[in-house]
């Protein structure tokens, strides 16, 4: 098992295929194990998946949640121990935030950028209730349920949904509500004019919870390409894993990325 660390945390991370790293960051509790269908883009460059502090096999150890960017900072330990010299981050929901500030803080080290239903800051109705309904379920310590919720509306295949489910159980609560308060606070919105590297915007094209953020990137970032998946909400790294794979790689592409 192999591990970076950051503040004496251990950020445990796994790596396949080579050639340009390809960063996934999950978002608060889900672990690596939202990217388990995203593997298959080792044939493409070199898929990165890890566990911040406090999720997965990152968890012992941890006494409190990490801001937005001291996440972004646990990024940086991992490319460092892998010896990267430059990465494609790749953020789902909440770890789009992190994504984005790892890019802001380190744009020397961010080849590009892909967002899978980001947002730049929480501004809407449904996406503040949303992370209201988390932060509260999280302080009641309902963990059972949150990681059933979690799991059923991300997977179909019954096995992945259960390990998704043990996986968020592990999770502490206190940690969890934490790192849902960070994620809803965070803003990179007046920054985004800095954002001059390719950015790639996936978004399901029924996701009501982030769609009226496209136009804060197009409007602010340099260098954005939007794609919309068909038939699924947020959940598209999962739900609509083939399509997600498919545009990454092919904006990896067509933007010399790889």
């Amino acid at each position: 098992m192999a591990y970076a660390s950051y503040k004496g945390m251990n950020v445990f991370y796994e790596v396949r295929g080579r050639g340009i790293p390809l960063l996934f960051i999950h978002p608060p509790g889900m672990s690596r194990l939202t990217f388990r269908y995203q593997h298959s883009l080792s044939d493409t460059g070199q898929v990165v998946v890890l566990d911040l502090p406090g999720n997965g096999h990152s968890i012992d150890g941890v006494s409190r949640a990490l801001s937005v960017g001291e996440q972004a900072e646990c990024v940086r330990a991992v490319l460092k121990k892998i010896r990267a010299k430059k990465a494609v981050v790749i953020g789902y929901s909440t770890g789009g935030s992190v994504a984005q500030e790892f890019a802001l803080r380190y744009p020397e080290l961010t080849n590009g950028i892909v967002l899978i239903g980001g947002f730049p800051e929480v501004s809407s109705f449904l996406l503040d209730k949303e992370f209201k309904l988390g932060i509260w379920a999280a302080k009641k310590k309902w963990m059972s349920l949150i990681g059933y919720a979690v799991a059923k509306v991300h997977f179909k295949n019954k096995e992945h949904e259960k390990e998704m489910q043990r996986a968020m159980k592990e999770v502490d609560p206190d940690i969890l509500s934490e790192s849902y308060r960070f994620g809803h606070k965070y803003q990179s919105i007046e920054r985004l004019n800095q954002v001059t590297m390719p950015l790639l915007l996936l978004y399901g094209k029924f996701d009501i919870l982030t769609h009226n953020y496209i136009y804060d990137f197009v409007k602010r970032a340099h260098d954005v390409e939007v794609i919309s998946i068909q038939g699924v909400l947020h959940q598209v790294p999962t739900k609509k894993y083939n399509e997600c794979n498919h545009a990454i790689r092919e904006w990896l592409k067509r933007r010399q990325l790889v």
